[in-house]
This record gives structure tokens, C-alpha cells and sequence, in this order.
């Protein structure tokens, strides 16, 4: 890969890492468990506990993904980028460019999801 891309994707993945550290902080969770027991009406618990769950499931996706660029930015410093953590493959550019925290090749990812 040639360093003016592998400079965009540098950029990319920084830019989408603060976004989701933006993000993290948005879906904190701002209701605790323990907070549930002011809450009366079974209705409202039952929204205040599924917003709890989905806040939790947000923040454990965006945890998730900010692992997969720590991974991706370690694997530009490294020089193996570009190669399909599974196989060894070549990871075409395109794919990179798409989604800059792919660690795998297609036919590694559809093995992989199948």
C-alpha cells in the first residue's frame, strides 16, 4: 500500500475512534440499576431498565469497534496492514478504504459470519 492511503486510512480510523469515544460518552448509561427501585410505575421501569440494556449493548458495540482500530493502527505501525490476519492474504485497498478496521479478507470474514 502506497503512504498516501495508508495516511487516509490513518485518518480515517483516528477520526472514527473519536467519534466513538464521543459516542461512548453519550451512551454511559446515565440510569444505574440500583436507581430502579424509585421507580413505581411497572411501566416505567420497564422502559427506564430497556433503555438501560440498550445504552449497555451500544457501549459494548462501541467498545468492541474501538479494539478493532487500536488493532487496525497497531497493524499500519507494524506494516501488516494489509494482510488478512487469517489466511496472509493481501486485503484489497478497496476493502480498506470501505471499512479501515478490517482485519480480513472477504473470504476470511464470509468464513468467519457462515
Amino acid at each position: 500500500m502506497d503512504k498516501t492511503k495508508e495516511l487516509l486510512i490513518r485518518e480515517m480510523l483516528l477520526k472514527q475512534r473519536e467519534e466513538i469515544a464521543d459516542e461512548m460518552k453519550r451512551h454511559g448509561g446515565t440510569l444505574k440499576p440500583d436507581t430502579m427501585s424509585d421507580l413505581r410505575d411497572p411501566e416505567e421501569r420497564a422502559t427506564a431498565l430497556a433503555d438501560l440494556w440498550i445504552d449497555d449493548r451500544i457501549a459494548a458495540n462501541d467498545r468492541n469497534l474501538l479494539e478493532k482500530i487500536d488493532f487496525a493502527l497497531k497493524r499500519l505501525d507494524e506494516g501488516t496492514y494489509d494482510i488478512c490476519t487469517e489466511c496472509q492474504a493481501k486485503i484489497p485497498v478497496a476493502r480498506l478504504l470501505a471499512k479501515p478496521s478490517a482485519s480480513l479478507c472477504v473470504a476470511c470474514q464470509e468464513d468467519k459470519a457462515g
